[in-house]
């Protein structure tokens, strides 16, 4: 009798390492797919910064073209402002000689 439950005892010790190793190899599988999930998920990620960080440098272009201009009619606005005040000035003299 003590030969069967050495072989009973044989085969469910078999038996739990075989579900064992399966279980491991289910979990490592499953580990695979979740870093295969990021991976993609990741690269999302990195499309989608590479967009956002290509509208930066499009905003960033679009405010030196406007604060260029705005700093061009702040000139131009300055010159006008000195062009008025000359022609002011001579409408003066040529009031005071009449």
């Amino acid at each position: 009798m003590s030969i069967w439950i050495i072989a009973v005892i044989v085969v469910v010790a078999i038996a739990i390492l075989a579900l064992v190793a399966v279980s491991a190899q289910k979990a490592k599988r499953r580990r695979e797919i979740e870093q295969m999930r990021l991976r993609e998920q990741a690269g999302g990620h990195r499309q989608e910064a590479g967009a956002h960080a290509s509208k930066a440098d499009e905003h960033e272009e679009e405010a030196q073209q406007a604060e260029m201009e705005a700093r061009e009619a702040a000139e131009r606005a300055e010159r006008e402002r000195k062009l008025a005040e000359h022609h002011g000035e001579k409408a003066d003299d040529i009031e005071r000689k009449l």
